[in-house]
Order: structure tokens, then C-alpha cells, then sequence
């Protein structure tokens, strides 16, 4: 068992919306983040695959795709590396904070 963190690198003063390039699996996919404001939430798709996986912590967040060839085949998801959260919020994750996405293989 490997858990890599993805590194989140958001800016917060420019624009809740980003994209990386991240490797799982021994390939890269691009993922894009929105924050919804209405909801408090964040949004991941992963490629043109998969869109709308809410990020929650304690849950593999790719559980429910595992049947769509051409993801990841290991565990994605939130995991609280510091303080007392319970949810990764707009401010919170990412590098540097309490909240962080890593992958497991």
C-alpha cells in the first residue's frame, strides 16, 4: 500500500476553479475543481469521465466509479493531516492546511 498526496496548490484570491495534472495508477488525469458557494462544498471531474464527486473526508471518493474504465483503480480521498475539521471547506485544503486529497494504490 502507497498513499501519495495530490498537491492542491490553490489560490483563493483568484478563483474558486482550478485544474492539475495528477498521477495515479501509473497515469496522468487532469482534474478540475469548482467551489460551490451555494453548497459550501468543493466539486472534482476527473477528465471528461467522471464530474460532480462532492470531496468529503472518510470515504473513498472514487468508490462509486470504479466500474468506468480508464480511472484510477486505487482509493482517492479527503484526509484531515492536522487540527480538528470534520469537512474540507473553501480555505482548508490543499498544501499547508488541515485538509489534504491523497491517493491510495
Amino acid at each position: 500500500m502507497t498513499v501519495t498526496e495530490i498537491e492542491l496548490n490553490i489560490d483563493k484570491t483568484k478563483s474558486p476553479y482550478f485544474k492539475i495534472s495528477a498521477a495515479m495508477s501509473g497515469q496522468v488525469y487532469e482534474l478540475t475543481f469548482k467551489w460551490s458557494a451555494r453548497w459550501l462544498a468543493w466539486y472534482m471531474q476527473i477528465d471528461d469521465k467522471v464530474q460532480g464527486i462532492k470531496l468529503v473526508n472518510g470515504i473513498d471518493l472514487l468508490a462509486p466509479y470504479h466500474h468506468i474504465d480508464g480511472l484510477p483503480t486505487g482509493k482517492l480521498g479527503v484526509v484531515r493531516s492536522t487540527g480538528t475539521d470534520s469537512k474540507p471547506y473553501f480555505d482548508n485544503i490543499g498544501i499547508g492546511n488541515t485538509m489534504s486529497l491523497a491517493y491510495e494504490t
